[in-house]
């Protein structure tokens, strides 16, 4: 069966959405502490997962040289906005806002011992990469139960609140407890930005497909209705894949080839251009260098191989932008008259005088 009917004929959604179906967490079921109990969690926490694990030098050994065919290991980010940006032309574009907040590498496989743990259905997917395991968000260890929190117990690291893996190569490996910035892109770059889309719950053919509906005039409930949905006795009902009244939205999507504008080394916010990134404000992205022909990385302008560490981001300014971007701190767009405009001016005035 080709992957075209494959996909036609798969159930559009694997497990329920996620508000559905509530994961019960170790707080749920914490006991009563006193404040001095409570006090002293607190300040074990801070000291035992204050920072994370940073070692220079294994950084250092980490450091490789980037070829076209390394993959390089992805960002989680949260979709926090969209905002506008101007170009250098006067051109007003809009941009989406992802925050890379608190992201670590947790564990890191080979493709060897990768291999193994992949189901067979998806060997063909990831044959021959490695994996690593990355996570956002550190949350407080008293929030999840004690076997979830010892999968950060190797990188040093407090439990994370979103969990995943990337497939990359044997070369982009990456020591565990290595923070992912924002400066893992450069402005400039095509990236794909995965996530989920905009939940709109149980809608009708009008809203979930466009259908024009019925006549209004004449009629009786039956503007918003699909019509006919038979094929005859011989086709034995509806075919596969029709177009029907259902579940809206919560659908996983990928935007392939978007350009970064923008990049705030503080905040850690990538603008991407285009207003389309999919999900609600305050969902979760996946972002990852695009595999699109002709946006890809290239040998003449490599990137930061594996990421860009630390190091490499104390001299950076706070806003880096696209070349053709108008930065906010620079002045704005003056026109200067040339002496032909000028002489033209004065000359225009005279005769306006003499009119008079």
């Amino acid at each position: 069966m080709s992957v075209f009917y494959r996909n036609l004929y798969a159930k559009r959604r694997a497990t329920h959405p996620f508000r559905w179906w509530v994961k019960k967490r170790a707080d749920d079921f914490k006991p009563e502490l006193t404040k001095e109990n409570q006090k002293f969690i607190d300040d074990y926490y801070q000291s035992s997962y204050g920072s994370p694990l940073i070692v220079p030098d294994l950084f250092k050994e980490a450091q490789k040289e980037w070829t076209p065919e390394s993959r390089r290991v992805g960002v989680i980010a949260r979709k926090i906005g969209v905002y506008p940006l101007w170009m250098k032309d006067g051109t007003r574009i809009l941009t989406t806002l992802l925050q890379v907040n608190d992201n670590h590498v947790i564990k890191c496989y080979t493709s060897e011992q990768f291999k193994d743990q992949v189901i067979h259905q998806d060997r063909w997917r990831y044959q021959g990469l490695a994996c690593a395991i990355i996570g956002a968000e550190s949350d407080h260890i008293m929030k999840y139960s004690a076997g979830y929190a010892g999968l950060f117990n190797e990188a040093g690291l407090p439990p994370k609140k979103k969990i995943t893996k990337v497939p990359i190569t044997d070369d982009a490996i990456l020591p565990p407890g290595t923070p992912l910035l924002a400066t893992h892109f450069r402005p400039g770059d095509y990236v794909d930005v995965w996530g989920k889309t905009v939940d709109h719950g149980f809608q009708g053919v009008v809203k979930r497909w466009d259908f024009a509906g019925g006549h209004p005039i004449n009629t009786t409930k039956w503007k918003r209705r699909p019509g006919s949905i038979g094929h005859g006795r011989r086709a034995g009902g509806p075919h596969k894949g029709k177009k029907m009244p259902g579940h809206m939205g919560s659908e996983r999507r990928t935007l392939n080839g978007v350009q970064i504008m923008r990049i705030n080394t503080r905040w850690n916010v990538i603008y991407i251009r285009g207003p389309s990134v999919p999900g609600e404000i305050g969902n979760w992205c996946y972002i990852f260098d695009s595999k699109i022909l002709g946006k890809k990385l290239t040998e003449k302008n490599p990137p930061p191989f594996p990421t860009n560490f630390l190091e490499g981001t104390k001299d950076l300014p706070e806003n880096l932008y696209h070349p053709d971007v108008h930065p906010f701190e620079e002045e704005t767009i003056k026109f200067i008259e040339t002496e032909e405009e000028k002489r033209q001016a004065r000359t225009g005035a005279k005769i306006a005088k003499i009119r008079k």
